[in-house]
């Protein structure tokens, strides 16, 4: 059998799809996950979601003292119950004694409450518990000292953080350097305050904001006015 020398042209193999379909899948993929992302964000649940926001806040040492800035989520933006607003929540009964007791001294120009979530935070005037520039009570701060103490100790299930806070004009005395030392010297003497009426020091904590907290813009006198307050958080302590 004669033998067959034609010349046969070598045909490149077909390696199908070229490699840009990989890279083409992986951005699909991307995008369906982010729409996917975007249809879970939508449809939150806003009461679980703000119980994973508090989750997250007292682990990075919210839950001991909230409302600072450094290395925590800012409480504030957290929706505020006002004092006069019925809540339905388990803190229900100490927000109507506070809503008493506030009513019978007349201290509703001194005294605002508000509840952040699980917490019931109680702000009052800088001005109402210590003269300008120093960490000595007024004389009409025990007043309202005694009746919180009342109410700290009629609910030993919360624990309590004291936050002194201030605005931010600088001030520089031979007992204040600044800010810091005023805003933590005021918080400790209300805590020392508490502890003489009481109130079990293991329940407490006091902190000194200094203005890193305020509640409203620094933008006039009126709103440094109510940056320059002494807060009172309560929570429930953890089962």
């Amino acid at each position: 059998m004669a033998e067959d020398n034609r010349n046969y042209t070598s045909q490149p193999e077909d390696d199908g799809p070229g490699e840009w379909i990989v890279t083409y899948a992986d951005m699909v993929t991307l995008l369906l996950t982010f729409f996917v992302m975007l249809v879970a964000i939508s449809s939150v649940d806003t009461e679980r979601f703000e119980k994973i926001m508090y989750s997250i806040q007292y682990t990075l040492g919210a839950g001991v003292a909230p409302g600072g800035r450094v290395g925590r989520i800012d409480t504030h933006d957290v929706r505020e119950r006002s004092l006069s607003t019925p809540t339905g929540s388990e803190n229900e009964p100490l927000l109507e004694d506070i809503r008493e007791a506030i009513n019978k001294k007349d201290l509703q120009d001194s005294v605002q409450v508000v509840q952040q979530g699980n917490k019931v935070i109680v702000r009052v005037k800088g001005q109402v518990l210590f003269p300008s520039a120093s960490s000595l009570f007024d004389p009409q701060a025990k007043k309202v000292l005694d009746e919180l103490a009342k109410l700290v100790m009629q609910y030993p299930e919360y624990r309590l953080d004291v936050g002194g806070h201030t605005d931010p004009r600088p001030i520089s005395t031979p007992k204040f350097d600044s800010n810091w030392e005023l805003s933590a010297l005021r918080a400790t003497a209300v805590l020392r305050y508490l502890v003489e009426q009481g109130v079990n020091p293991r329940r407490m904590t006091a902190t000194g904001y200094a203005d890193t907290d305020p509640i409203v813009p620094n933008s006039s006198l009126e709103n440094m006015a109510k940056n320059r307050r002494v807060e009172f958080v309560l929570e429930k302590k953890e089962r």
